[in-house]
């Protein structure tokens, strides 16, 4: 039996349940239930099941589920465990905070693309990708749903029976920085080992965006020992030297790698993630 996840927020109480579906056996008339009650769910169920169908029929197969969480403000959250995954053994998790024009399961996401890849190149690395409540597969994705970037993860933890955490990664990628910001604006900030900033210390033209509110909130995230910074050039490296600054020594800028049939945009989280 896998151990029991427990929120270290709330003291070690166990965390509240949400139910989870496992996208290989969740039926069409599930879906179809779903789409009147919970439609943000169906439709993440219903895209993992496209997306993920070849990682799902592979010997061993992946793991894919998708629960609701509190912390995210309801709204879904994609859970993919690799195939050939051992539970016990030490064990890495990577919280994701997609950006513009994609969704938490896009079959032709660039963060899924990369995940392909881990997926068999590191079994042992299990994927937590919160949904967006608002604008997703579009512009001005709408983050304002995160609420506890650590319950969320953690939440996701117990849906999938994943204990024995030894590493935490919090990656964002482009709008998703405005998800980051919001996290470490909340009382339980950002538990992570190491941040991965994906090109995503972008502003809004109306005011403050991610790159202000992350430059004045980072130093609150100490428990943060790493923080990658990629960058495009697609705004002013100003910003990255910013980040760096208010880092306190825990930030490097790393050389973005690029990739032939992606923008440089997408390269940061298609190469990098």
């Amino acid at each position: 039996m896998p151990g029991k996840v427990t929120n270290r927020v709330t003291g070690g109480l166990p965390l509240p349940s949400a139910p989870s579906f496992d996208v290989v056996s969740t039926t069409a008339a599930q879906l179809t239930r779903l789409k009147t009650t919970q439609p943000m769910l169906a439709r993440t169920i219903a895209e993992a099941q496209k997306t993920y169908a070849a990682q799902l029929a592979a010997k061993p197969p992946a793991r894919i589920l998708v629960t609701t969480s509190s912390a995210n403000g309801d709204m879904p959250v994609l859970i993919v465990v690799p195939p050939g995954y051992q539970a016990g053994k030490p064990t890495t998790v990577q919280t994701h905070y997609h950006g513009d024009r994609t969704s938490a399961a896009a079959a032709s996401g660039s963060h899924t693309l990369r995940i392909f890849e881990k997926l068999k190149s590191d079994p042992q690395t299990i994927f937590v990708i919160p949904e967006a409540r608002g604008n997703v597969g579009t512009n001005g994705t709408d983050w304002a749903n995160v609420s506890n970037q650590k319950a969320t993860t953690e939440e996701a933890l117990k849906a999938a029976g994943v204990s024995n955490i030894t590493r935490k990664i919090v990656s964002v990628h482009s709008a998703g920085g405005r998800a980051l910001a919001k996290a470490l604006a909340t009382p339980n900030g950002v538990e992570a080992d190491q941040l991965r900033l994906l090109d995503c210390l972008f502003e809004n033209p109306a005011g403050p965006g991610a790159y202000s509110n992350i430059v004045k909130l980072l130093p609150t995230a100490k428990g943060v020992k790493d923080i990658v910074v990629i960058a495009s050039g697609a705004y002013p490296a100003s910003r990255d030297k910013g980040v760096i600054a208010a880092s306190g020594g825990r930030a490097h800028l790393e050389k973005l790698q690029r990739k032939a049939g992606f923008s440089d945009h997408e390269a940061a989280v298609r190469n990098q993630l």
